[in-house]
């Protein structure tokens, strides 16, 4: 993808494809790791790590179920939950980043309650 510097240096926007569907990302490095601040103009509070196995879905805000729905199949899969990032809400929409101890095998059960899901290993 493209890096386009900020006036400041410190951070860069990069321009990446997912699954075929363009994605703005917005982050920085912060020690030796890599953050996310910012996808799809939806800002994260706490900028979320890129370490390790990472779980990255999109949900509506009003939607409840969504997180229990992922303890329970991570508790099936017996993979740890290590971190929770959610961004804020953009067109009734927010951005969730769990980092995980181990990728999830299938996201099927998943899939049926939010917009997009995909994960990473970094």
């Amino acid at each position: 993808g493209d890096v386009a510097p900020k006036p400041d240096s410190s951070t860069g926007v990069l321009q990446v494809s997912l699954q075929g569907t363009p994605h703005r990302v917005v982050g920085t490095v912060q020690g030796s790791t890599p953050v996310l601040q910012e996808l799809n103009g939806a800002t994260f509070k706490q900028p979320a790590p890129l370490a390790g196995p990472l779980l990255i879905y999109r949900a509506k805000a009003s939607e409840p179920s969504t997180l229990p729905t992922l303890t329970g199949l991570l508790g099936k899969a017996g993979v740890q939950l290590q971190s929770y990032h959610s961004s804020g809400t953009v067109a009734g929409e927010q951005w969730s980043v769990v980092g995980l101890s181990a990728p999830l095998s299938d996201l099927g059960e998943l899939k049926s309650r939010v917009t997009e899901v995909f994960q990473l290993h970094l």
